[in-house]
Order: C-alpha cells, then sequence, then structure tokens
C-alpha cells in the first residue's frame, strides 16, 4: 500500500454529536490524498460504533482503539502510526473547510524552511454561531517571532500540519503535558525552523463550556507556564529535567483528580526568575 502525502490525526473520547460532521469535513477536502488515524481514546458514549461505520464506508479512515489515557498520549499514539511525510491535527468536534490540506500542504511544499503551517480560524458555539475569527501573520518571520517572544501561536490546536520528520526531530509530544501539549510542541518546532499561516480561515472550533479548553483553566494555565519556562532554559542552554519532572507531577495530580490550585504555578514562576526569563 502506498503512503499518502497527508496523515491527519484525531483523538475522541465521547464526541458523538460531532465526530460524523467532523469526519466528513475531512473526507470533503479538495485534497485526497490522505489518511485519517482516529485514535478511539476509551469513548463510552458510541463514537466507537460511528467510527467503526466510518472506517468500513471509506478505507482512508484508521481507527486505533485504546483505553482512556488522555489526549496527549492518544496524540503520540496516533503520530507513531501515522504514514505520512505532513502530519495535520483536527480535534473530534471541530471542523475543516474544504481547501485546508490542500493550501496547508502547498505551503510547506513551497517553503521547505518552514515545519509547521497553521491557517486563521474561527470559533463558534455549539450550534455553529460565529463568536470570533482569530488571525495571524502570514509572514514566516514575524510568525515565528511572535510564537516565540510574544507567546502568540497558532488559533486552535486543530489548525496546524507539520513536517513529520520535524516533529520527530524535536521528541514529538512530550507524555508529561497532560494539558498544553500543544504549545509545548510549537515552541520546540520553532526554535528548529520557521513557522507560517495561510491567511485564510480554513478551520472553526466550537467554543462550549464542557469542552477541554473550557475547563480547569487554572490547571492548564500551570501547564503552559511549564512549556514557556522549559523554552527558555532551552534558549539559555540549560536543563529543563526539573521542570519536566514539574510537568509530570502535575499531570499525576490531574489523572488523580487533584483539585485545582496554583502552587504549581508559583513554583514555575519562581524557577523563571531563577533562570533569569
Amino acid at each position: 500500500m502506498s503512503k499518502p502525502l497527508i496523515s491527519v490525526v484525531m483523538s475522541v473520547h465521547n464526541d458523538a454529536p460531532f465526530l460524523e460532521d467532523s469526519i466528513d469535513s475531512l473526507l470533503q477536502q479538495t485534497f485526497h490524498d490522505f489518511e485519517i488515524v482516529v485514535v478511539n481514546d476509551g469513548s463510552t458514549d458510541g463514537s466507537a460504533a460511528i467510527l467503526q461505520r466510518l472506517q468500513t464506508q471509506d478505507k482512508r479512515i484508521r481507527v486505533i482503539n485504546q483505553e482512556n489515557l488522555g489526549l496527549t498520549l492518544a496524540l503520540i499514539h496516533g503520530c507513531d502510526v501515522a504514514r505520512a511525510a505532513f502530519i495535520a491535527r483536527q480535534d473530534s468536534d471541530d471542523w475543516s473547510h474544504p481547501e485546508r490540506l490542500e493550501k496547508q500542504v502547498a505551503a510547506l511544499q513551497d517553503n521547505p524552511r518552514l515545519v509547521f503551517v497553521g491557517c486563521w480560524a474561527e470559533g463558534v458555539t455549539p450550534e455553529g454561531r460565529r463568536l470570533e475569527v482569530v488571525q495571524r501573520p502570514a509572514d514566516p518571520e514575524t510568525a515565528t517571532r511572535e510564537l516565540r517572544f510574544a507567546r502568540q501561536g497558532p488559533p486552535a490546536h486543530g489548525t496546524v500540519m507539520f513536517r513529520r520528520d520535524a516533529y520527530q526531530r524535536v521528541g514529538g509530544y512530550r507524555p508529561q503535558f497532560y494539558f498544553s501539549q500543544d504549545s509545548d510542541l510549537w515552541l520546540r518546532m520553532a526554535e528548529i525552523g520557521p513557522i507560517n499561516y495561510v491567511p485564510e480561515v480554513l478551520y472553526c472550533y466550537r467554543r462550549d463550556a464542557n469542552s477541554l479548553s473550557s475547563v480547569r483553566h487554572d490547571v492548564q494555565y500551570e501547564f503552559g507556564e511549564i512549556g514557556q519556562a522549559c523554552h527558555t532554559v532551552r534558549k539559555n542552554g540549560g536543563d529543563e529535567t526539573e521542570l519536566l519532572t514539574q510537568a509530570a507531577e502535575l499531570t499525576r495530580q490531574v489523572k488523580s483528580g487533584r483539585p485545582a490550585c496554583s502552587a504549581g504555578a508559583a513554583r514555575v514562576r519562581a524557577t523563571q526568575y531563577l533562570i533569569g526569563s
């Protein structure tokens, strides 16, 4: 079997109401040489049955079932089995505009130096009503600088398509980051090459009060601060082992049902002060 040019990696955990529409938005792409790697992360709501049916209808869909391990480990699994040179992300309750894959892969092929390409995105309510449009600069130098030094990264995790070799070179998603695994990865990738954005709205993400991105803000903030501190340490030629240990401990606490608190963020801020961020 020949390898596709693009692998779209998606993790699913109990997103049955939106799942079929999300996958259908990929099947309706103007670009056709791709596979969809869907990791069913222990869903209990009927998502597995939907995926099984869709997989029988289109051979480009590959479903991997695992116990509920969380988004980060599901994405690591999905990227490990992805066969393409380019990997695109999509969340299971979001959708892509028809020309998304075509335009992003063209941008990567036109500029071999780029490690990843994002796009503009629109946030919508669960019912599909537009709330916001998030834009980013369509200039590699500006886009890379804003990510590395101004904390201005991709509008949503699922907006990005990256080179598989760059992903592997920086070590991929890191299991220590239960949340903010994306921003940690983007920072490491931007350290080895420039990034850019397609200046068009090609992705829609849902703003739901119950979604992963809308809950436990304080814990997400702690992970984000650790990722930024790691970035600062690397810029200064230091060792990020202690910070990764903090992230791993925070992940352990989150998985064990730890209540939200800010002690971890305080530790990270102290570490940043000591390393001169």
